[in-house]
């Protein structure tokens, strides 16, 4: 029976349980994952949580990280072709994105998640990035951070990428974005996302990353990567 993957999945206690059952020992144990930083995530409203992305076991790592709440995150949508498997993720919290432009659906429900208060994981970047070597974000990610009453929280994970880790997750002070409140809301977007990718980029020696300068803008001209790397 074919599944339709087009709302916000419905994360219930038994599948957050579940969640935790199957994830905790693979992070938390085996790849001895440690958390600095988790007293910035706010324990209710809605809240976006942008990151660096060096694996695809970012989405679940930050979930876990940020385990007082109920986290979402976009997948692409090459994971929901998977019988089974698809549902098993949407249950867990993702969403389907479809990769290489904007896709206003995923967005749609990702605006959906953070209206209902609830947590979004973001990797403004789009694409994994295994070396740490950040790209400018996307600019989809500043329009979210510019939705009333979110709280745009930065992260920078490091170790997920290696198979027996150390996982490293930094968490920092929410980003004060209220000086962006006027203006087309193109040049806001970029302007938001671009603090986004500073802020990150100041996390990410914190976690064991590589220092380096914050990515800057995107050119125009250059063909959008993948939306994202699940």
């Amino acid at each position: 029976m074919a599944r339709d993957f087009g709302s916000v999945p419905p994360i219930t206690r038994r599948w957050w349980a579940f969640g935790h059952a199957v994830l905790v020992p693979p992070i938390f144990w085996m790849k001895r994952m440690r958390v600095r930083g988790r007293q910035h995530v706010p324990a209710a409203g809605p809240v976006l949580i942008v990151c660096n992305h060096v694996s695809q076991f970012d989405p679940p790592t930050l979930g876990l990280a940020a385990r007082h709440r109920k986290s979402y995150y976009m997948a692409k949508a090459e994971l929901f072709r998977i019988p089974a498997y698809n549902y098993v993720i949407w249950r867990l919290g993702a969403f389907p994105v479809e990769r290489g432009g904007a896709d206003r659906r995923a967005l749609r429900l990702a605006r959906d998640v953070l209206r209902r208060g609830d947590v979004l994981l973001m990797f403004p970047e789009g694409t994994r990035r295994p070396d740490g070597r950040l790209r400018p974000g996307l600019p989809g990610a500043g329009s979210l951070g510019l939705e009333p009453g979110v709280t745009v929280v930065p992260a920078a994970v490091w170790g997920s990428q290696k198979r027996f880790g150390p996982i490293r997750v930094v968490f920092g002070p929410p980003l004060d974005l209220s000086d962006l409140a006027d203006g087309p809301r193109s040049r806001r977007s970029q302007a938001a996302v671009e603090r986004m990718m500073a802020a990150i980029a100041g996390l990410l020696p914190q976690a064991g990353g590589p220092a380096q300068p914050a990515p800057g803008s995107r050119d125009p001209a250059e063909a959008p990567p993948e939306v994202v790397d699940g």
